[in-house]
């Protein structure tokens, strides 16, 4: 883990409610972001998993879709040509991107900076195929 993730993890487990839930990589990544850990019920829905963009945009964030510019296709990408094509970029290391990644059984939220270095991940070791990386500005 990086220092980062171990400074903004607040949740040790999952907490499941009956429509949704509040999950420790999404909640370790909206502290990333200075997003307290009460300031929202749910990480994800029953209806909607991808809810942690709507709680960014409503704390003031500006969260744009980069799938295309990095080549992101429909049956997701390896963290490893993700890292590739971040590097070819002109985004530094001063940008933010929320990547959501999944296994054959798991979903996972990271946050990687312009370089495609790892700045929040509480799953390292895992091997994450990428379908989803937005940029993450303050409006």
């Amino acid at each position: 883990m990086t220092s980062a993730t171990v400074k903004n993890r607040t949740l040790k487990n999952h907490i499941t409610h009956s429509k949704g839930s509040k999950t420790v990589c999404v909640t370790t990544c909206l502290n990333f972001f200075k997003i307290p850990f009460d300031a929202y019920h749910y990480t994800s829905s029953d209806r909607n998993v991808h809810t942690y963009v709507n709680v960014l945009r409503r704390f003031g964030w500006s969260v744009r879709s980069r799938k295309t510019e990095f080549k992101v296709i429909i049956g997701g990408i390896t963290m490893t040509q993700l890292r590739r094509n971040m590097k070819k970029s002109e985004y530094t290391s001063d940008d933010y991107f929320i990547v959501s990644g999944y296994t054959s059984s798991k979903g996972h939220l990271m946050v990687l900076n312009g370089n495609g270095d790892t700045v929040i991940d509480t799953a390292g070791k895992h091997r994450w195929r990428i379908h989803r990386v937005s940029i993450v500005e303050k409006r």
